[in-house]
């Protein structure tokens, strides 16, 4: 704090706010938010199948999903009902929010620093690693981080202005943000770090307004706790054993390993800068807005970084991190003159962007030989030939409904086989659900017959529990990639006895 108020803007030293440059970064913006969206015209790759799953969560609007709050299939069923159903609209939403997160993230560093700072932070998120491989995407990370950026942007104005529509903001901005994914909650832990870090921002914490908006945030929350009390609170267990894995045990390495991921994510200077910010936070000599950003950073770091030692990680796990990060390091940058690596940070992300846009177009092509996976987009492809493949396979044999045994090629069937007029099910390895699919298209004695079972497990015993004739088919194999392919096993299914299909690969 520079005064005797609580407000953690306010800095004497900074010169008087210049708002010239605004034009010229929505230039930017709009520009870069358009290649983006060219990119995703000209890129030949397929909707990954989290992708595909999350479109056709979007067919069937709801309060809740098996494994994520809904918003994201929101986002994509308004996108769908502007342009259509192809990959490119499907993405769409990302590069058009991220451009508006940038313009968010310029709104805190003015406020905090100054117009100069804000600038080049807006620049740097934009065109930070992890968000330029973002922008290619539809995940959950995209409304996550619109609404984290507008809930820090109105905690810091209410930091300086004690006023109910900051509040209000704020509090739809967690909610909504807690819509998007549940790690928003790692919002409030930022707030009460801030408090410890810059004592004076405990001001607004006494302050009505704030605990208001508190509730305003549950209360966004509450129609997607109703959904999961209806359905036995599957995504609750789903989270609990996302989080656990395949077992816990004491791997200090894995945290290392996810910190190092973050070089990649928000950009090794940036990234680097704010480890040193880190090592250096005790020598007191950041100011209070350095060490309100520190604070919003640390628990997805941090909470991300203990659970890796444990069990597994992803490492966009701590991305709303990024949106601190990003503005702490830059103005560190500025403050220090440090502008080789301001623009070599911005360079790299040009760089980063023509590569991924390239590599996309050529996806098909792109094999790199000393990688052990080889060909780079191994795991997106060929789901747009297995739909094919599939398609000609049900014609010939007269199929007249689909059962797939694994999430991903569910969620791509349904995708690439969305005007077959083909039914597509699922096939539970139990009783108990254990995704979306096995909640909502199980396979069931009525499904139309014969079926077309495409499915890893190719066991006929599995499948004559519930069918008195299964026929065994060649095997249905695609490229995805020069010297990669993905095989699926293909049974023909008949003679339903009335008994309830399920049962694991024996």
């Amino acid at each position: 704090m520079t005064d005797q108020s609580h407000d953690v803007s306010r800095n004497p030293t900074r010169p008087p706010a210049d708002t010239a440059a605004v034009p010229v970064l929505i230039a930017i913006l709009l520009a870069l938010t358009a290649v983006r969206l060219v990119g995703l015209n000209l890129s030949q790759v397929d909707l990954f199948f989290d992708e595909a799953q999350y479109w056709s969560w979007a067919q069937a609007p709801a309060f809740g999903y098996f494994s994520k709050p809904p918003l994201l299939a929101w986002v994509i069923a308004l996108a769908e009902s502007v342009c259509g159903s192809g990959e490119a609209c499907v993405r769409a939403p990302s590069p058009i929010i991220y451009a508006l997160i940038a313009i968010v993230v310029y709104l805190i560093a003015h406020r905090l620093y100054d117009a100069r700072t804000a600038f080049w932070s807006a620049l740097s998120i934009a065109l930070a690693t992890g968000v330029i491989f973002s922008t290619r995407i539809i995940s959950t990370d995209v409304p996550l981080l619109l609404f984290w950026s507008l809930a820090l942007w109105a905690y810091v104005e209410l930091l300086e202005k004690p006023r109910w529509s900051f509040a209000i903001v704020l509090g739809l901005a967690v909610g909504l943000g807690m819509l998007a994914k549940y790690a928003m909650v790692y919002f409030y832990l930022g707030i009460a770090l801030s408090a410890w870090l810059a004592p004076l921002t405990r001001t607004l914490l006494r302050q009505p307004m704030f605990w208001v908006s508190v509730l305003i945030a549950f209360a966004c929350l509450i129609p997607n706790v109703i959904w999961i009390a209806q359905h036995d609170f599957v995504t609750f267990k789903h989270t609990s054993d996302n989080v656990q894995g395949s077992g816990a045990s004491f791997r200090p390495g894995q945290a290392l390993s996810f910190l190092a991921s973050q070089f990649a994510v928000i950009g090794p200077i940036t990234f680097g800068v704010f480890l040193i910010g880190l090592v250096k936070l005790w020598r007191n000599t950041f100011t209070p807005e350095d060490r309100l950003l520190i604070a919003f950073a640390i628990p997805p770091l941090a909470l991300i970084a203990g659970t890796a030692m444990i069990t597994h990680y992803n490492a966009n796990w701590a991305a709303t991190a990024a949106i601190s990060v990003t503005i702490f390091a830059t103005a560190i940058l500025i403050r220090e003159a440090r502008w080789k690596l301001v623009t070599t940070t911005i360079v790299l992300g040009l760089f980063a962007q023509t590569l991924f846009i390239i590599a996309d177009a050529y996806a098909p092509k792109v094999s790199l030989p000393l990688l052990a996976r080889g060909d780079v987009y191994s795991r997106t492809l060929g789901w747009k030939n297995l739909a094919e493949a599939v398609k000609e396979v049900a014609q010939k044999t007269g199929a007249k409904s689909i059962v797939t045994d694994q999430r991903a090629a569910t969620a791509e069937l349904l995708y690439y086989l969305r005007d077959a007029n083909l039914p597509i099910y699922a096939w539970r390895a139990q009783a108990a659900a254990s995704d979306q699919y096995d909640m909502d298209i199980p396979l069931t004695p009525s499904a139309p017959q014969p079926v077309l079972a495409v499915v890893e497990c190719g066991a006929p015993a599995r499948y004559r529990n519930s069918y008195g004739t299964v026929e065994a088919l060649p095997d249905i194999t695609v490229s995805t990639g020069p010297r990669s392919q993905r095989s699926y096993r293909a049974l023909l299914l008949s003679g339903a006895n009335g008994t309830s299909p399920f049962g694991r690969c024996s």
